[in-house]
């Protein structure tokens, strides 16, 4: 339940960050798209000022290059007493040069006298002899310029500048038309300040290839979005499976980046929960197992004695029975609240310089009945000699113990047990095998877990927890030891470890 817990508030951690207001994928699809669009629109901006700018700036150069032209044709042709709108086919030609400029430069060109009357301009060019006068021009008769502006081109030579004419905004560039040394009128080029052709046509391709540009930045938004959300998804939908105590589900993995990185944490952490889970429920069978079976005998054979089931003249038999099953229990709570207090890290490491040749053979002697009634062989005393180490001397004595009654119960009758102690340079190596029943392959890898039993086979001994072992692994790994279990045929077994003569413990954990 505490695993499950867990969990459960971490699919709520996962999912309340998913779909906070709406789906993580939507909010960075959105944001991407955001992000795209402004760029685009402030860079679509940017151009459109520059390329109007320049559009502006070159169209000014050909509207100054073309009046001052102008200006020096209508000087060879127009004297001062001509500014006028009478006919003569020198104006009507001049109108027609107008005209055709005009179209070519997209501008209004004309030309008027020193009071900003317009006499000449591309609309007379069709005007006709017989009537004295040049034909009448709805565009313009009643359009003037104001005196200020004729006196800046007499005045400056040429202007060019933004200036309202008839309420209307133009870009304005006039040249004065000079006859023998007097200013006798202007030729002026209109032009709309608005947004020029050129502009508009290089806007039109800009927004059709923005367009296109956005349908492909937003495919390739939506797939990476997709590709960076997917693992963050599956991990939601993992927690959500973990909640509901299935620790089955992997996150799909693929390339190598921090995402990456982020499952495959995601898949270790669901690996080591998925064997501390399965750990948990073999631990809770288990001892609910090597609980109940003495305590039902214990409780049998104490009823059998109240009701008088049991004669009086067998009631020791059983009573030792019951003590035997009592010192069972004891054991396994010792064992378990030793287990507990190595893995919490709350069991305290004494380590002192003590021979533990001298420890091995101690132990011995505590298995000497058990030995003698199995009529077992010990081998390898004679060849060990004393062998000093700074080590937990309770611990280390737990652990041979463990070994030594493993050994003693897997044993055949008739059979040997051999010791060997081997010192190197920076540490020593202790071996205890056995002859017997061997441990197959595959269960070799197994037999140092908690719990674990060999298969029965090798089962002689149906009292023990399984919890031998284990412990002997851990309080060999807290002094940064190293132990293993070897079975080169079915006839034998052996186990060995080897401890630093030198206390370096790595097991010990933070107390919480």
């Amino acid at each position: 339940m505490f695993i499950k817990d867990k969990f459960c508030a971490a699919k709520r951690n996962i999912t309340d960050y998913l779909f906070m207001n709406t789906n993580i994928f939507a909010k960075y699809f959105i944001l991407f798209a955001v992000i795209f669009l402004i760029v685009l629109t402030v860079l679509g901006s940017s151009l459109f000022i520059i390329v109007n700018n320049y559009t502006a700036n070159e169209r000014t150069k050909l509207l100054r290059t073309n009046t001052s032209s102008l200006a020096g044709t209508v000087e060879n042709i127009i004297q001062l007493q001509d500014m006028n709108k009478m006919y003569s086919i020198e104006k009507v030609i001049i109108c027609e040069t107008l005209s055709t400029v005009s179209q070519s430069i997209e501008a209004d060109i004309f030309v008027c006298d020193l009071n900003g009357n317009i006499i000449l301009c591309s609309e007379r060019a069709d005007s006709y002899p017989f009537s004295g006068t040049l034909s009448a021009c709805g565009k313009h008769d009643n359009l003037k310029i104001h005196t200020s502006i004729i006196d800046s081109v007499s005045q400056q030579g040429e202007i060019v500048e933004k200036t309202h004419i008839s309420n209307l905004l133009y870009f304005v560039v006039g040249c004065p038309i000079i006859s023998d040394g007097v200013t006798i009128g202007a030729v002026f080029a209109l032009a709309n300040t608005g947004v020029q052709t050129l502009v508009l046509e290089f806007l039109r391709i800009f927004i059709i290839s923005a367009f296109f540009c956005l349908i492909l930045a937003f495919i390739c938004i939506y797939y990476l979005t997709k590709k960076m959300v997917t693992p963050l998804q599956q991990m939601s939908n993992a927690a959500k499976q973990f909640a509901s105590g299935d620790f089955s589900y992997r996150v799909k993995i693929n390339g190598s980046d921090e995402l990456a990185d982020l499952g495959r944490a995601f898949n270790d952490m669901a690996d080591a929960l998925d064997v501390l889970e399965g750990s948990r429920r073999s631990f809770v069978s288990n001892v609910s197992h090597e609980l109940k079976t003495p305590m039902t005998s214990i409780a049998g054979f104490i009823d059998g004695i109240l009701d008088g089931t049991i004669p009086n003249n067998k009631q020791d038999y059983y009573l030792e029975i019951v003590s035997t099953e009592i010192r069972r229990l004891s054991r396994l709570v010792v064992s378990m609240l030793n287990m507990s207090k190595i893995e919490s890290g709350d069991l305290e490491m004494k380590p002192s310089n003590y021979d533990i040749t001298d420890q091995i053979i101690h132990i011995l002697l505590t298995f000497e009945q058990k030995i003698e009634n199995k009529s077992i062989e010990i081998r390898g005393l004679d060849a060990l000699r004393p062998t000093y180490i700074v080590a937990d001397p309770d611990m280390i004595y737990q652990a041979v113990y463990n070994l030594f009654d493993n050994a003693v119960k897997f044993t055949n009758n008739g059979g040997y047990i051999e010791v060997k102690l081997t010192e190197h340079n920076t540490d020593i190596e202790v071996s205890i095998k056995n002859s017997g029943t061997g441990i197959k392959a595959e269960e070799l890898s197994h037999v140092f877990e908690r719990f674990y039993k060999v298969d029965k086979s090798r089962s002689l001994d149906s009292k023990g927890a399984g919890l031998g072992l284990y412990i002997v692994k851990l309080m060999i790994e807290m002094h940064g030891g190293r132990v293993v279990a070897k079975s080169d045929n079915v006839e034998t077994a052996e186990f060995s470890f080897n401890l630093p003569k030198q206390f370096s413990p790595i097991y010990k954990k933070e107390k919480k």
